[in-house]
């Protein structure tokens, strides 16, 4: 009992990122196990009630309470877009796009490969200009036009690939509600280890999503959750634990 008692008046060491996880309210998840950052903020708007001739306010009440934590990841998931947006996601019949060049003695998009659902894009000619001379069925058999000219036919398509999956983000969906749970281990002054826990009974992201590529850079998907009242009767919005470790 000792060790807790001293837990509430311990100076740590707020150091490293840890990990965490997100759970919405169907089941899906979010596992963070390679973020750079992460900040759970809490704020609260105080208002002040004046009354006669006096410059001291009779009364102060908080007016608002908000809080939200901001996660920036090291790797993309699409299960990160699943919370941050209302998706679908769909594990069968997905296409995978493709660009590949032909000539007219060619006679398959990609010789020897075995293709379904192949959906022309565009097909650009050797004068770089969309063209028709070139047809390609669903199979990816290739069928040039008897006046199509000599030279390079670049063809943009999609075909089905059993190894894909894709999220469809709704236009009218909202993001789930789910539950944040995030640790990382730390130390005092004397070295003694402690895991922080951090809780959050109901949160919901604020819906941006965005991915960022470049030549030589990597980019770092950001998701933001703003927690939520927890319901239910329940009044820990936010909730921190401490435990010393054994050293």
């Amino acid at each position: 009992m000792a060790i807790a008692d001293n837990i509430v008046n311990k100076g740590l060491l707020l150091h490293g990122i840890g990990k965490g996880v997100l759970e919405t309210v169907s089941g899906k998840i979010l596992e963070m196990e390679t973020s750079q950052s992460m900040k759970m903020e809490v704020n609260a708007t105080s208002e002040e009630q004046y009354g006669g001739d006096s410059l001291f306010p009779l009364y102060t009440y908080i007016s608002k309470k908000e809080g939200s934590v901001k996660i920036t990841n090291a790797e993309f998931k699409l299960s990160q877009l699943a919370v941050s947006q209302g998706t679908n996601l769909s594990f069968t019949g997905n296409k995978r796009t493709g660009r590949v060049i032909v000539k007219k003695t060619d006679t398959e998009l990609i010789a020897g490969a075995t293709m379904t659902g192949v959906e022309v894009i565009t097909v650009v000619g050797p004068d770089g200009q969309a063209t028709g001379k070139l047809t390609v069925d669903a199979t990816g058999k290739l069928t040039f036009a008897t006046d199509a000219a000599d030279g390079e036919y670049r063809v943009w398509y999609k075909a089905d690939d059993t190894n894909a999956v894709q999220a469809s983000m709704l236009k009218n969906a909202m993001p789930e509600v789910a539950t944040f749970n995030w640790f990382f281990i730390t130390e005092d002054s004397e070295g003694h280890k402690y895991q922080i826990d951090l809780y959050a009974r109901r949160v919901r992201s604020d819906g941006k999503f965005s991915i960022d590529t470049a030549r030589d850079k990597a980019s770092t998907p950001e998701l933001t959750v703003n927690i939520l009242d927890p319901g239910d009767g329940k009044d820990d919005f936010a909730v921190i634990t401490i435990t010393r470790l054994a050293d």
